[in-house]
């Protein structure tokens, strides 16, 4: 795919690569960006059968089979000169020139923001992309929603007899939840977090969540339940909320680029013999969300996407690849997969899993992104 500054799709950034000075080389051994392969071979069953003696039999979701024909998957990631370790929807290597003085320059950099695209003209570069890879920016907008609605909820039961007094109540615990989020904002949350609980999308609720759950409990028995009172006034809230496509607006923050945990912890300076292990979350209302097809209405809603991934590296070079651990890794792939079938197992705690290998190069240094 051409964009404005004329990439295209293809391993021919390494020729690129080849002929332009790098301008940021690595300083730590294992950083730059690193492209692979992923081959997914096996997964696990999810029906059940019955036997000859006439009895259900489900097999042991824990446990993968191999499948007909594997799932090959492009994978990106990026090292950086600290260590940290990234999953990267699609990056661009872009040829970019500088001049100082007499002394003009040929640099090249690495973009994961296509917003940043067009601050590079028509300069020429190759961008690869890694379709299979798809992520938003985590569930912690959807959930200051949620904590909103609760605490609305939980007033209006308190104060469970007139309307009036319970949308009061409500009101002033919504306020009081909403100041409480824009106030404390996590360690480690995004700018897209941020920026959406300091929004009018977020703010401008307020009256909506309150009324929606006192509203919903006008006319409810007293004999019935605290808890299936909050449980009425939460869901009226939510419904509101959904219906006024505040969700879609949440589910719409994206990210280019999910951190992966070492399990060595950081810094990484050697990719070999370490676990690296992500969450790729995608809302139910993001606008890529497989259940939400363009050309299929009827869905106007998903189901929020989890999946746990984990990269194990291979410790020797047991494929006998020249380079091994410091250009090229070897290894095993796996995830764990909620949102698309009923959770699996006893406990419910296992979803579709699948699991194979994975190959990585790394093609290029450059240990910064987004210059």
């Amino acid at each position: 795919m051409r964009t404005a500054f004329g990439i295209t799709t293809g391993l021919a950034i390494l020729s690129l690569a080849a002929t332009i000075a790098v301008a940021d080389t690595a300083t730590n051994p294992a950083a730059g960006l690193w492209v692979g392969e992923v081959v997914l071979k096996n997964v696990n069953e999810t029906v059940s059968g019955v036997n000859a003696a006439n009895q259900v039999v489900s097999p042991d979701p824990t446990v993968t089979t191999p499948v007909l024909t594997p799932a090959r998957l492009r994978i990106i990631l990026h090292v950086d000169a600290a260590g940290n370790v990234r999953l990267l929807k699609g990056v661009a290597m872009v040829s970019a020139t500088s001049t100082n003085g007499n002394t003009t320059s040929t640099n090249i950099v690495l973009l994961s923001n296509p917003n940043l695209y067009s601050q590079y003209g028509n300069q020429p570069g190759q961008r690869l992309s890694a379709v299979g890879y798809d992520f938003g920016d985590g569930p912690a907008a959807q959930n200051a929603l949620q904590a909103v609605a609760a605490a609305a909820a939980t007033a209006a039961v308190n104060s469970f007899g007139a309307l009036p007094a319970m949308k009061a109540a409500a009101l002033a615990a919504t306020q009081t939840a909403m100041a409480n989020l824009q106030a404390n904002i996590p360690s480690g949350s995004t700018a897209g977090y941020s920026n959406f609980v300091q929004s009018t999308s977020f703010s401008g609720i307020v009256n909506n969540v309150a009324t929606s759950a006192a509203n919903s409990l006008n006319g409810v028995d007293a004999s019935v339940p605290t808890s299936r009172k909050i449980e009425i006034a939460t869901l009226a809230a939510l419904q509101n909320l959904t219906a006024a496509g505040v969700f879609t607006v949440a589910d719409g923050l994206t990210l280019n680029e999910l951190p992966l945990t070492s399990s060595g912890g950081s810094p990484v300076t050697d990719l070999t013999g370490i676990q690296l292990t992500g969450t790729i979350y995608l809302g139910a209302d993001h606008p890529t969300n497989p259940f939400r097809h363009r050309w299929s209405p009827i869905e106007q809603h998903g189901y929020a996407i989890t999946r746990k991934i984990a990269i194990t590296c291979a410790a020797t070079n047991s494929a006998g690849i020249l380079g091994f651990g410091v250009d090229h890794i070897t290894g095993t792939y796996g995830e764990n997969i909620f949102g698309l079938h009923k959770a699996l197992g006893p406990n419910q705690d296992v979803g579709l899993k699948t699991d194979g290998t994975i190959k990585l190069d790394r093609i290029s240094p450059i240990a910064v992104l987004n210059q």
